[in-house]
């Protein structure tokens, strides 16, 4: 008697199912929400990746103003290891790699959060050449760079001042995010895109890029630090192009900041 009291209240006139529209409809709410969500979730990662990249930022730059205090305010040499009049922004010497990782006390540091897993493992196995320079390290480093500032490459007349001594211009930047290209070397760094850093196959230096610039590639922009310590962020259409590389002409290192 229950169970057909059941059925009888159950199937009563009048009630039906979802239709299939309707159905369509929910899923189609619900693909919606997800997807928002996880728009959401990405930008938060990379959000939290960019507060990661400001702090190891200061502890860079607070490892040279420890070494500057306690070399007569000099910043460490831009210099690699085949001499000052062939340098780049993102090679530290032996020397000057050496002692920022001794104030840091973690080669990390010296590293953008993006690209510090894969520099660290490309120390032992990209070109020995290359490895002459020294290290290639996930940033740019500004300081103690001779014959400044660097002649404007081709479509853009911004220069750039090396600090030399912490008493320089405050204002003068230090230490930037490694917004890098090479039409030569034919490759593209990219450690802030929507979704974090940008690579193809595994590879963070991009070569099927062929050279193109970091905002080509979906750069969204990176951290610029100061020689007063301080550190912001730059949206990449504020930014201006730069000569990266003392010598090799608009076939050397470009960067952005």
């Amino acid at each position: 008697m229950r169970a057909e009291s059941f059925r009888a209240s159950y199937y009563q006139p009048g009630r039906r199912a979802f239709t299939l529209i309707e159905l369509l409809v929910v899923i189609a709410i619900i693909a919606v929400l997800a997807a928002l969500l996880l728009s959401a979730l990405v930008g938060a990662k990379e959000r939290a990746r960019r507060a990661s990249c400001q702090s190891s930022m200061r502890q860079f730059l607070l490892a040279v103003h420890l070494y500057g205090d306690e070399n007569e305010q000099l910043v460490p040499t831009g210099a690699s290891n085949k001499g000052s009049d062939d340098d780049h922004l993102p090679v530290l010497s032996t020397a000057a790699s050496n002692a920022i990782v001794r104030y840091t006390s973690s080669e990390r540091m010296v590293h953008c959060p993006s690209f510090a897993d894969y520099f660290i493992a490309q120390k032992t196995v990209r070109p020995f050449q290359e490895r002459e320079y020294g290290y290639v390290i996930g940033y740019n480093y500004h300081g103690g760079h001779t014959n400044t500032p660097w002649p404007s490459v081709t479509g853009s007349a911004a220069t750039w001042i090396s600090p030399q001594r912490l008493t320089d211009d405050q204002s003068l930047v230090l230490v930037s995010d490694m917004n890098d290209w090479s039409p030569g070397y034919g490759e593209t760094f990219a450690p802030h895109g929507k979704s974090g850093a940008i690579l193809t196959g595994g590879d963070y230096s991009n070569a099927d890029a062929s050279g193109a610039s970091s905002a080509d590639i979906g750069g969204a922009g990176g951290n610029v630090g100061l020689l007063d310590g301080s550190v912001a962020w730059k949206n990449v259409i504020q930014m201006q192009i730069y000569r990266g590389s003392q010598q090799w002409g608009d076939s050397g290192c470009r960067a952005m900041w």
